[in-house]
């Protein structure tokens, strides 16, 4: 059988046929960043910088107005500093800038359509093209294998729902499955002792040598297990993302499958932006695909050990270009130093606000906070959205920005479907919803522990 070799492992065809040719490509390219020094990676990366400044300049109503605006020339950009005479780019801003913001040299069938609630809370559509898409899969794949885990090994996903919708209804995704993508999927719809039992067998078949989680997600089936006391296998690797990652549940997950647990942070808007690495000392930024840059409230750069929020360049998406982007969240800063595993990437300290609460819905079962939030993107309501709960079976859901005349019948039936016929779904109206004082906006804030202590 025809094989290929990357990174001097070898991949059976039907990986590449199967689709992750796109995407196995670059992992030769990114692993050189292993192999440089900190200068060199920086040089490297000062030129893809200016690269994508150039591009947006050339190709985009909305930089071009913005740079001669402010006297800014991608041309004669030779120091990162300088971008710090740009203004941040906003959701909102991308929202009425749709036509502006889009790369006039990439045609439209090599662009697709994506969305994302953000940390605002308020969803958003962009677009990436299809060159961007291969190289993010390779970027999360190079951060697979720093955590142990081969491309085409079985993994037992903990993630969003649209991820077990997608892969089980279509005939062809099932195969794809089976064949080709080893994966095992949790739905977070199904969260009953019944289903979890019925996937205790599954998983233990299944034998995955990694999970891949949002953390509140995989903790209510460790749990299940700890509480039930269910043996598993050992598992090698439990990365964790979309959530911030407590150390009760780094035990949790430790306790119960034995792993070294890895956290990831990252959007999709721009791909797996930071992992940890083995030493566990903070994040490593995927300068090659990411200029990051920590901002304090005051406009300043964070210096070593400071809060900000933060700010990042795409270096990969050309269909459009995302220059001094807002994320939403917050990071305190590194210090500069280089890391004990060697690796040049820069460190950040720790990423702040990455936090979906758990709710408990009519019959006491556990609901991952991420399932209102993909209900909010799915409608795609124009407005800032909030659901707090402070007791089971009932949701507050704060709707912001003064939009009083948005209809919440749809979004009162997805909240009754994940809590249950019967739950109470009240709606308030606020001006403007606050951020807690890390900075983090909540999209859930759940008062009722789903867990028997309440850790």
């Amino acid at each position: 059988m025809m094989s290929f070799i990357v990174r001097n492992i070898t991949y059976p065809a039907w990986m590449v046929l199967q689709g992750d040719g796109g995407s196995l490509k670059y992992l030769n390219e990114f692993g050189k960043a292993d192999r440089m020094t900190p200068e060199e990676l920086a040089r490297e990366n000062l030129q893809r910088l200016k690269g994508m400044l150039v591009h947006a300049y050339e190709n985009t109503g909305y930089y071009k107005n913005l740079f001669d605006e402010r006297g800014f020339s991608p041309y004669s950009f030779n120091e990162p500093s300088q971008l710090e005479i740009l203004p941040v780019l906003t959701k909102e801003i991308i929202r009425n800038n749709q036509v502006a913001l889009t790369a006039s040299n990439i045609p439209e069938e090599k662009r697709s359509m994506a969305n994302t609630g953000g940390s605002t809370g308020t969803p958003m559509t962009f677009l990436r093209d299809r060159e961007s898409i291969w190289l993010r899969w390779g970027q999360e794949h190079y951060f697979n294998m720093w955590m142990g885990h081969d491309i085409g090994e079985k993994a037992a996903l903990f993630v969003a729902a649209s991820h077990f919708d997608g892969a089980v209804s279509r005939l062809r995704s099932r195969i794809r499955n089976a064949t080709c993508e080893r994966l095992l999927r949790f739905d977070p719809h199904n969260i009953t002792d019944s289903y979890m039992r019925e996937f205790a067998l599954e998983y233990l078949a299944f034998r995955a040598p990694m999970i891949k989680c949002f953390p509140n997600s995989l903790a209510i089936f460790a749990d299940f297990l700890e509480r039930e006391g269910i043996s598993t296998h050992p598992v090698r690797t439990v990365s964790c993302t979309g959530e911030t990652l407590y150390e009760w549940q780094r035990g949790l997950f430790t306790r119960v499958f034995g792993a070294e647990i890895f956290e990831k942070y990252g959007t999709r808007e721009s791909g797996v932006i930071a992992c940890e690495c083995a030493m566990h000392s903070g994040m490593h930024v995927f300068a090659p695909g990411i200029h990051m840059e920590i901002i304090k409230p005051g406009g300043e750069m964070a210096l070593p050990g400071e809060a900000g929020k933060i700010v990042i360049t795409d270096l990969f998406n050309r269909a459009m270009p995302l220059v001094r982007y807002e994320i939403g969240d917050m990071a305190v800063a590194g210090d500069g130093k280089i890391c004990r595993c060697g690796s040049p990437l820069p460190l950040v300290k720790k990423i702040l606000g990455r936090d979906r609460e758990i709710v408990m819905d009519v019959k006491g079962n556990p609901k991952p906070g991420y399932l209102f939030v993909e209900a909010v993107n799915e409608l795609n309501l124009p407005a800032q959205f909030q659901i707090e709960q402070t007791e089971r079976g009932s949701l507050v859901v704060r709707i912001a920005n003064g939009r009083r005349d948005i209809d919440t019948s749809l979004l009162r039936a997805k909240c009754l479907e994940i809590m249950g016929e019967g739950a109470k779904i009240d709606f308030e109206y606020t001006d403007e919803i606050s951020r807690d004082p890390s900075g983090k906006y909540s999209y859930v804030i759940s008062r009722v522990s789903p867990f028997r202590d309440g850790h």
